[in-house]
């Protein structure tokens, strides 16, 4: 195990490298320059003096030099600074990390809990009216873009009914909990949707196999009643490859979280990468794009691990 661990810790280290490299290409392919918004707020400068400054900050230099100064820098610690916002990169991605934990966090919570019942529900009569009410849910939280179902929330329920605030942040950096809370319930309802539709077909699946095995007849046999056949046997033998589902499904929750911060204006992760890449802000929007494949790796390496960790046989 200790092996298979190291190896795919490894692969995972070289496919960071390679993503780094390759956005760096990419976000370098970018019209404009990183001293481009200094330019612009000072129109004084002569080109001479633009000339000067994209020497000592090593703007003209081929794209691979630039390259390895920056890994070697980042490796240090330093990982720039923000053209947008004035400050060191991390200190404009540290709060918005946790802006977006929380997001995934009330996520999770509901959604996984939300995903067994209604899955569970399904399995107990396939193809029957509840099953296909809770089908007919899932399919269209699957089929229906995220950007498209916030938008209809926030015409219904902030501008219509004026229920809920279309903004998924308060105003007030201070504001107490309930008020933050107040504000995510549409932003998190919203990725509810679009996480549990999938959860739900898989859950479904597992159970109405599971339900079919000889050890649930067996117990039912007995004369347990349903319900302890279903969560106590049944249920606890689906979810073992729902495991690893959960942990590939996080960088899908992750990528959609990004979108719903930014429709809602939320200042997480999403909202940040989007200003960065609309001004011109090289340095934030490569270090919080990396920082998402990063999280997507680290999902996919726990699925690995717990794959492993389940059925030993993977390992070999």
């Amino acid at each position: 195990m200790l092996r298979y661990t190291l190896t795919r810790t490894v692969q995972a280290l070289i496919v960071i490298a390679v993503m780094s490299f390759m956005l760096f290409v990419i976000i370098g392919l970018m019209p404009g320059d990183p001293l481009e918004n200094m330019f612009e707020g000072n129109p004084s400068l002569t080109p001479e003096l633009m000339a000067q400054m994209r020497e000592l900050y090593g703007v003209d230099q081929p794209l691979t030099t630039r390259y390895w100064n920056w890994v070697t820098a980042a490796l240090q610690g330093d990982l720039g600074y923000s053209s947008l916002y004035f400050r060191p990169v991390l200190d404009v991605l540290f709060p918005a990390m946790i802006q977006t934990g929380k997001l995934l966090t009330l996520t999770l919570l509901i959604s996984i809990p939300l995903a067994m019942l209604l899955g569970t529900l399904a399995a107990r009569k396939p193809n029957g009216l509840v099953d296909s009410a809770i089908s007919m849910f899932s399919f269209a939280a699957i089929s229906l873009p995220n950007f498209w179902v916030s938008l209809l929330f926030i015409i219904l329920f902030s501008v219509q009914l004026g229920w809920l605030p279309a903004s998924g942040a308060p105003m007030r950096n201070d504001a107490p909990f309930w008020q933050e809370m107040y504000h995510l319930i549409m932003p998190v309802a919203v990725l509810v949707m679009f996480h549990v539709g999938p959860l739900i077909r898989y859950v479904r699946a597992s159970m109405i196999e599971t339900l079919s095995a000889d050890f649930v007849r067996t117990a039912r046999a007995k004369g347990l009643n349903e319900r302890r056949v279903l969560i106590r046997h049944a249920l606890r033998n689906a979810l073992i490859p729902m495991i690893t589902v959960l942990a590939l499904s996080f960088g899908h929750l992750f990528s959609g979280a990004l979108v719903i911060e930014t429709i809602f204006g939320m200042l997480g992760m999403g909202k940040i990468i989007y200003d960065a890449i609309a001004n011109v802000d090289f340095n934030l929007a490569l270090v919080g794009l990396l920082l998402a494949i990063i999280v997507v790796l680290i999902s996919n390496l726990l699925a690995d691990l717990a794959y492993g960790f389940i059925d030993p046989r993977i390992t070999l």
